[in-house]
């Protein structure tokens, strides 16, 4: 009696189809599968790769590819291109072609591409130094069955002596068109072919170029021009560890310190961004109108590139993979938009190991590095937007202003009084009380508007206070709400002492949450517009206990460095004063992270009629060639920074009568603000 086996081997048996739904999910569409064989030839060292279309706008045409490269032999086109996902890629000296060149295909995708393109595949292959080619017939077609196993399905093959290469390279003539091809087609076809290499590398001496019998005007190519007069240009480096080197404009390189909320493990990139302004006047100044609008639509958006070519879908049209439209919503008068820039994103396969393709080539996979990078990229934008915001809406300092101001109102006075003397003496009086009239008038509007930008400043101060505080308090918070649900349960089934030590730890809680809302209150009590003399020292006691439960658990140590004995006076609300403190306090515990003991001094002394206020940490410190940009709205070197802390504490300083500025002396180690008030002087030394 035969009894049937308990255990053995099996082995995968698949259907011919598999091969087809396979190919449907590597490769989107048609456009994508022309890409993946251009890739093929590159990576066959060609020095240049036709793609002829011939008639595709109908069912009897055909696409060809052929190159100048190494060409296949037999035992090529047996032992590895028809076995899918073979490993002749494999292994570091794999990597790179015999000429140098990194490897751009991948899992056997050129086989796919061309099922994609057409029903039938005549592959003619020549090997360099050999005298016969290869021949090979494929039709697609006879995968497409439920029935057949992918062995069953037979493919013929021929060596013969070379009469369609006169030299090495392969020629894949496609028969049967999938699709019918369109000016649309072209056109994209031709966009991406132009944008697969990276503009500012060399190419490697590869060519691409497109025939076509019925589209003849597509062979796109990049317009340098235009980019060389865009308005915005920046420059980033990123050194994989943790610093950014930028340089806007053209200007000298500066180094950046990364300083985001974690450290970035995209590895090293390299960026080039270029801003546009689309008003009418704007794109006029960069070339005609029509032209340069059509080019932008074309090549709008920032594109990655890896060891020299391109990574898609980045930087098509439609592709805002960094949702700058939606940056732009929540901003619209600081943010740019994907319309609004053309970038280019350098990365390599060995520098940057994490970013890899996902398998159906449509973008790197969404893991850790590839949000590093994007928070990269962010920081970039930030920088060039604040150089967008400094070149369209220049800044004036108060003072020149004001003093433009009273310049206006004195012309305006004297033209008057020279009027006055013209004309008869009735009218003359008049005349000159006019004047009068209208530099008093002046006067008070002045006085209104100093108080409407001192009082515009203090708002925004307190809503720069307010922020840094709201995030200090958010783990309280949730130590509060996780108590609070631990007390419901304790209550209802645990003992009386149980409830007790919940009910401790939640007044500890509350207890820790008060100590930081203290620092709040000194800033609004008492608060009313009129400035008063307050002693700088005391002041600045005041504030450093009110920081202590902000500065504890960051294991920052706040030093004052005052004489108690020399009364420094200034005129200015004590609220406003620990404003002023608190933007510079948290802009250095913000750099102050990762460092070993890491300490912020206040010193405070008179200086002729002038308090003089040095605030410094031991922090990386102010680069020299940014430090008077520091102070300009919504600059910041910080990932994610509004670039508006300094900008406040400018404002407030000179309304105050004031100056501020970052000291880059190269005497002290970290950054150092150097702040001078008027003294506020006594009645008895007043003569």
């Amino acid at each position: 009696m035969n009894q049937e086996p308990r255990s053995g081997l099996v082995e995968f048996r698949p259907r011919a189809r598999l091969l087809k739904v396979i190919g449907s999910e590597l490769i989107s569409d048609d456009v994508l599968a022309v890409t993946e064989l251009v890739k093929n030839a590159h990576d066959a060292d060609a020095s240049c790769v036709v793609v002829e279309f011939k008639g595709v706008a109908s069912a009897a045409g055909e696409i060809i590819v052929r190159d100048d490269g190494l060409g296949m032999d037999l035992d090529t086109l047996l032992g590895h291109w028809m076995q899918p996902a073979a490993t002749s890629k494999a292994g570091p000296s794999s990597r790179f072609t015999p000429s140098g060149r990194r490897m751009l295909g991948e899992k056997g995708v050129g086989r796919f591409a061309a099922d994609k393109l057409g029903g039938q595949l005549e592959l003619i292959s020549r090997r360099k130094g050999q005298r016969d080619e290869v021949v090979a017939l494929f039709d697609w077609d006879d995968f497409d069955s439920d029935v057949l196993l992918m062995s069953e399905v037979k493919s013929r093959w021929e060596l013969r002596r070379a009469t369609v290469l006169p030299e090495h390279g392969t020629i894949l003539r496609i028969a049967r068109p999938r699709a019918l091809w369109n000016e649309r087609m072209f056109r994209r076809l031709s966009t991406r072919l132009s944008r697969l290499r990276s503009p500012f590398r060399d190419g490697g001496n590869f060519t691409i170029r497109i025939e076509s019998d019925e589209f003849p005007q597509y062979s796109g190519e990049m317009r340098a021009d235009v980019l060389d007069r865009a308005p915005y240009r920046i420059e980033a480096q990123f050194d994989g560890n943790e610093t950014v080197e930028i340089n806007v404009n053209g200007t000298k390189s500066v180094q950046h310190l990364w300083n985001g909320t974690s450290d970035l493990r995209c590895g090293p990139v390299k960026v080039r961004i270029f801003g546009f302004d689309l008003e009418t006047e704007a794109v006029a100044r960069v070339g005609p109108r029509m032209e340069v609008r059509a080019w932008l639509r074309e090549w709008s958006g920032i594109s990655v590139y890896r060891d020299g070519f391109r990574v898609w879908p980045y930087g098509e049209p439609h592709d805002d993979w960094l949702r700058l439209d939606q940056r732009r919503v929540n901003n619209p008068v600081v943010r740019l938009s994907n319309n609004q820039v053309v970038g280019f994103v350098e990365i390599s396969r060995d520098g940057n190991s994490e970013l890899t393709d996902q398998t159906n080539r449509e973008g790197l996979i969404h893991n850790r590095a590839y949000e590093d990078l994007r928070r990269l990229l962010y920081f970039v934008l930030q920088i060039l937007e604040a150089e967008r915001q400094t070149r369209r809406h220049p800044t004036v300092p108060v003072t020149s202003s004001a003093r433009s101001q009273e310049q206006n109102e004195d012309s305006i006075a004297a033209a008057l009084s020279r009027l006055a003397r013209k004309v008869d003496p009735a009218t003359r009086t008049e005349l000159l009380k006019l004047a009068a009239r209208s530099t008093e008038s002046a006067g008070r509007q002045e006085t209104l508007h100093k108080r409407f930008l001192e009082g515009y400043s203090d708002l925004a101060a307190l809503g720069q206070a307010a922020v840094g505080l709201s995030r200090s308090l958010q783990p309280h918070l949730a130590v509060l709400r996780q108590t609070a649900d631990r007390l419901r349960d304790a209550a209802g089934r645990s003992t009386r002492r149980s409830a007790l030590t919940a009910v401790d730890r939640l007044a500890q809680t509350i207890d820790m949450i008060a100590d930081r809302l203290a620092m709040v209150e000194p800033m609004e009590a008492n608060a009313n517009h009129r400035r008063r003399a307050l002693d700088v020292t005391s002041e600045l006691t005041i504030f450093k206990e009110l920081m202590q439960p902000v500065l504890n658990p960051a294991g920052v140590e706040m030093k004052i460095a005052a004489d108690s004995a020399e009364v420094v006076r200034i005129e200015m609300r004590p609220e406003t004063f620990h404003r002023l403190l608190y933007i510079l306090a948290t802009n250095s515990l913000d750099w102050l992270h990762g460092v070993r003991l890491p300490r912020i001094r206040i010193g405070a002394r008179r200086c002729g009629q002038k308090c003089e206020i040095i605030f410094s940490d031991n922090g990386p410190g102010i680069p020299g060639a940014v430090a008077d940009r520091v102070f300009e709205p919504l600059f910041s070197g910080k990932e994610g920074g509004q670039g508006m802390g300094l900008t406040i504490a400018r404002s407030i300083v000179q309304l105050h009568g004031g100056e501020i500025h970052a000291l880059t002396d190269g005497r002290r180690s970290g950054a150092s603000i150097r702040i001078l008030l008027p003294r506020k002087r006594s009645r008895a030394t007043v003569h």
